[in-house]
């Protein structure tokens, strides 16, 4: 009787030790688990727990396109390394904290944010899935539009989990990321040009620190590059022309007036382009307003260049010498 006592237990041992080698059902182990985005986490984020994201500008006249930014959920928790169904995640705008977080930023007396327009953002996919067996959802995409975004504005975008479907929790610490909109000046960067070669400089009647073609090139709108007018004045047209140091697909130029001079400020002028330096194609005429802000020039057709040139025909006014402030391209 005793042996038969003692292989009653033992048979027990057996059962009980094969169920714990069983899968778990879905729910045993689930309450520790919870879902949150990877970018509410992600190395990306500053040390004030916003992501910056940038978007390149537009021109005035170039298309529209929209910047694609990809946010994902992820299953985390003890229990289960990955997740055991299919788990779908609703995302949404979350703004309720919006109100505390620009409140706590007026009190640092830091820029409040700015709700990005519809007009700018659109989320046309808000759910993605965590799949069986994974830890990770496939990415979905927020676009914005780099024609309609304005520089200058502190857009800030708090994307969050909406929802979660099989009874799973929403890491509430994690559960939203916060994207900071950096519209960026779509200016290519002048850092390697040179100035490649001018038909008539001002050398000396504008002082030691103004009046040569190099000012078109130095970032500063209250110096500039004008046509010689000391002892003789050169007419009409006047030129400069820019070597990038790099052949690239150039879209337009960006021309910026001397600021606050109207008499002599181009009014039309051309731009021709070239990869050598020696052969030249038109790249369009075009009028220059008499304004202080500077002033995109798109082409009908994007053109191959390493050197773009600037002739001023026409002025505004009269006059035989004329002036820049600064030139640029994108």
């Amino acid at each position: 009787m005793k042996k038969l006592i003692i292989n009653s237990l033992s048979c027990c041992l057996i059962l009980a030790t094969g169920s714990c080698k069983k899968d778990k059902t879905f729910s045993e182990e689930s309450g520790d688990v919870k879902i949150y985005m990877s970018q509410a986490v992600s190395n990306n984020a500053d040390n004030n727990g916003y992501t910056t994201i940038s978007v390149v500008q537009r021109a005035t006249g170039q298309v529209d396109s929209l910047f694609l930014f990809e946010v994902n959920a992820y299953f985390g928790g003890s229990g289960y390394p990955h997740a055991p169904g299919d788990v779908q995640v609703s995302f949404q705008l979350d703004y309720s904290k919006w109100d505390s977080i620009n409140a706590d930023r007026q009190k640092a007396g830091l820029p409040l944010f700015e709700k990005i327009p519809d007009s700018v953002f659109s989320f046309p996919n808000t759910t993605a899935v965590i799949k069986s067996g994974n830890n990770i959802s496939e990415n979905i995409v927020f676009k914005i539009s780099s024609k309609k975004i304005q520089k200058d504005h502190n857009y800030m975008i708090p994307l969050g989990i909406a929802s979660v479907n099989n009874g799973y929790q929403i890491n509430t610490q994690k559960g939203t990321a916060y994207f900071l909109v950096k519209a960026e000046d779509p200016s290519l960067d002048r850092k390697n040009w040179t100035i490649n070669e001018f038909d008539s400089q001002e050398a000396s009647g504008e002082g030691p620190n103004n009046g040569r073609a190099v000012f078109v090139l130095d970032g500063n709108t209250s110096t500039f590059w004008t046509s010689q007018w000391d002892g003789v004045e050169p007419p009409l047209p006047h030129h400069v022309s820019i070597d990038m140091h790099a052949t690239i697909t150039l879209n337009g130029v960006i021309i910026t007036r001397r600021q606050n001079v109207t008499n002599g400020s181009p009014k039309a002028f051309t731009v021709d382009v070239s990869t050598d330096g020696t052969n030249w194609k038109t790249a369009g005429t075009y009028e220059l307003a008499s304004v202080n802000a500077k002033q995109f020039f798109v082409f009908v057709t994007p053109m191959s260049a390493r050197y773009f040139r600037i002739t001023v025909t026409t002025v505004w006014g009269v006059a035989n010498s004329t002036f820049l402030s600064e030139i640029g391209a994108f």
